[in-house]
């Protein structure tokens, strides 16, 4: 198939960026070149007939979301900065459609999920490398702490950086200096471009571990066995360093998924009571952990302020940061303040259709001994939607690529599928609208009440 390659060679370079390290890259458009080749190649698959006319399961509903987003953009964004603001989230809208409809066969589906582990052992190590890293002096630049450049001199304290070998006027910090360039933020591992979060980093090498327990599944072998134990190890390692509550939080999510399709509900106080530990090696604490979270309660409130102001557009796509100093720190409380309720609801509509594929195929095909497959990765599926809705409540990944993208993996699984069983639908009803727009009213009721419990 020729879409796959752009698709592949374009998540590797919208994650890793590696663009910004080997600067002559930067010669040639790669972002949009491999953007071009995964939507030429699609439509070539299907001129070709080599994919069929197989819609994903979320496509109309998406279509949807992308068209109110155009329009709350029109109607609430400023002049100048409506149309970089559209161009970006179609590049994330389309990247989504390709992802979702370019694989319609589990062959296809393991070409982009390989793709994915990559980046995900690749973030890991890096990840790993730099929580054990030497401290280096960086110029600063900008006013954001931790954006900077190493000048290659090693360094204990920031006053190391300073006299006569200092650059005149330049503004200094001392952090640890990782691989390619990226550099730790106050200890805790980071990456670089829309991963430059320590939060966002360890979401993403998460979510990988389903993806590799899935692989590992398949094959039932040792080697594979040993090498998902490998990278369970190094994760938790990589979560470790980047000091993210949340991180540590979503990787026993994942890891709890599979322990209880493996031992059932009923001995999941067994799981919590040995995660216990765990937990206890990863996250902040002390000033900066309670400050940190004081700051996202202000900007929930933010966010209920906004909605108010316009409970049917919100505020506008992108504009929560004009109304607040921070970001909203929640995907749901985003999508609510610059959306309003019928944005909201029809994001977590494409939300809970990407949940509801994966679980309807492991019921549907729980006793189908040719599905083998098909339940490998839905359950990894459901484990990566766990870790995400987990990470949506602190995190702001409305319109992220990383969101995305799963969206999109849960279309490609559901097209692969539907190659297999034609007949085989999900059904999106009454009810399931329903339970959509209650989940996102309830939200909306219950958030000023944990607000005010909690003296925000």
């Amino acid at each position: 198939m020729f879409a796959i390659p752009g698709v592949c060679c374009l998540l590797i370079f919208m994650y890793l960026r590696p663009q910004e390290y080997y600067t002559f890259l930067q010669k040639a458009p790669m972002l949009y070149i491999f953007f071009a080749a995964a939507v030429g190649g699609l439509i070539v698959d299907f001129k070709l007939r080599l994919l069929k006319p197989v819609r994903s399961r979320t496509l109309w509903i998406a279509i949807a979301f992308y068209a109110w987003v155009i329009i709350v953009d029109i109607l609430k964004v400023p002049g100048p900065e409506k149309v970089p603001t559209i161009i970006k989230f179609t590049i994330v809208f389309v990247t989504y459609v390709v992802i979702a409809h370019a694989a319609q066969s589990f062959r296809a589906f393991r070409f982009i999920a390989g793709t994915m582990i990559f980046i995900g052992i690749f973030l890991t190590v890096v990840g790993v490398h730099q929580g054990t890293a030497a401290q280096g002096c960086m110029i600063r630049q900008g006013f954001k702490l931790g954006t900077g450049i190493p000048d290659g001199r090693p360094c204990e304290t920031v006053v190391q950086c300073l006299g006569v070998d200092a650059e005149p006027g330049a503004q200094y910090e001392c952090q640890r200096i990782g691989l390619f360039g990226t550099s730790a933020l106050n200890d805790r591992v980071r990456y670089r471009g829309e991963l430059q979060d320590p939060n966002e980093l360890a979401l993403v090498v998460v979510a990988t571990l389903p993806l590799i327990f899935a692989f590992a599944t398949r094959k039932r072998r040792l080697r594979a066995t040993l090498l998902a134990v490998a990278a369970l190890v190094l994760i938790t390692q990589c979560i470790i360093n980047t000091q993210s509550r949340g991180g540590m939080l979503i990787l026993m999510a994942a890891l709890g998924v599979y322990f209880v399709k493996r031992f059932g509900i009923k001995y999941i106080f067994i799981g919590i009571l040995a995660a216990l530990p765990l937990m206890a090696m990863g996250g902040r604490s002390g000033s900066a952990a309670d400050e940190s979270t004081r700051g996202r309660y202000e900007a929930w409130r933010s966010g209920l302020q906004m909605f108010k102001s316009d409970p049917v557009f919100g505020v506008g796509h992108k504009m929560f940061t004009n109304y607040h100093h921070l970001t909203a720190h929640n995907s749901y409380v985003l999508a609510m303040a610059e959306l309003g309720l019928i944005g909201m609801c029809l994001w977590v509509a494409i939300l809970y259709l990407s949940i509801k594929v994966p679980i309807m195929a492991m019921w549907d095909f729980a006793h189908d001994a040719r599905a083998g497959p098909a339940r490998a990765w839905g359950l990894a599926l459901i484990a990566m939607a766990a870790v995400y809705c987990i990470q949506m409540l602190f995190l702001s990944l409305t319109y992220h690529t990383i969101t995305w993208v799963l969206f999109g993996l849960s279309g490609a699984f559901y097209s692969a599928i539907k190659r297999h069983a034609p007949d085989w639908e999900v059904e999106f009803g009454p009810i399931d609208i329903a339970l959509v727009i209650a989940g996102c009213v309830g939200f909306i009721m219950v958030l000023p009440v944990f607000l005010a419990l909690k003296g925000a």
